[in-house]
């Protein structure tokens, strides 16, 4: 479900992009034309296009609370930062655009309506305004923020999970790592009729992964679920004693990440993590 999710999260951004490209579009195009009939039906283009704006940003904002929530994201900075620079990009670029609009609107419909309060020159003025290009940048940079935000996940110096462990002896010890959203080793050994414990390295900063065993692949009866946690960071897992046979294990929240797992009546050694 939570690929599932982050698709409609994308398409709704996909849709959002290409109404706000609309209206881009006429902003730019209104700065070469001088037709006061033809900068009202560029005008009416680019408020037509609004149809299809609001709609996509709610699909955007759905698929993202969603995404967030079975990603479990949002004990992550970098989310909170990702909705900020959204609502303070929505806010600036509408505080200045829409004044700039509603001038040249007004001053066209006035020309077009036989007005001559305004001169050619000076409607060519107001068209040449350096508006668009602040406009255009700071939703460029917006956007370019957001992107980065949710491609690399920083921590945004708040993270507290990457404290190190020590684990006692006497207890038997699996290791496992993840990286790059696979785990290091896709066969882990642990001893059966002993309770032991799951060393879990997650190395993806900002990414969460946990590992759990279920009986099979279907993933319908678990036998121990390890809790789910973002890199970079360890977890010391304590895993009840299981019987003796061929398990399988997985990250609960990118169902890619799969091995098995082979509990035996003999000691195993250590598990490799990588």
């Amino acid at each position: 479900m939570y690929r599932w999710w982050v698709f409609v999260h994308v398409a709704g951004v996909l849709a959002f992009l290409a109404a706000h490209g609309v209206s881009m579009g006429v902003l730019f195009r209104l700065r070469k034309e001088r037709d006061p009939g033809r900068v009202n039906e560029l005008l009416q283009l680019s408020a037509s296009s609004t149809r299809a704006f609001y709609p996509a940003l709610g699909v955007l904002l759905l698929g993202g609370i969603v995404a967030g929530f079975l990603g479990h994201w949002w004990s992550q900075a970098w989310i909170w930062a990702a909705i900020d620079i959204l609502v303070l990009v929505t806010m600036v670029m509408y505080a200045v655009a829409t004044p700039y609009y509603k001038r040249i609107r007004f001053v066209a419909q006035a020309m077009e309506g036989g007005s001559q309060a305004v001169s050619g020159q000076q409607f060519d003025e107001i068209l040449q305004s350096p508006r668009p290009n602040w406009i255009a940048a700071i939703g460029g940079i917006g956007l370019l923020a957001i992107l980065y935000l949710m491609m690399f996940k920083p921590t945004l110096g708040i993270s507290s999970n990457t404290a190190a462990i020590s684990i006692p002896g006497g207890s038997p010890v699996v290791e496992v790592s993840a990286k790059n959203s696979q785990f290091g080793a896709t066969t882990l050994r642990a001893p059966a009729s002993r309770a032991f414990r799951i060393v879990f390295h997650n190395e993806d900063p900002g990414i969460p992964h946990n590992v759990a065993i279920y009986t099979d692949s279907s993933a319908k009866q678990a036998l121990f679920v390890g809790k789910i946690f973002s890199g970079p960071a360890i977890k010391d897992y304590q895993v009840p004693a299981l019987p003796a046979g061929t398990y399988f294990f997985r990250c609960d929240v990118h169902h890619n990440m799969t091995g098995t797992f082979e509990v035996t009546a003999s000691s195993p050694s250590p598990s490799p993590s990588t």
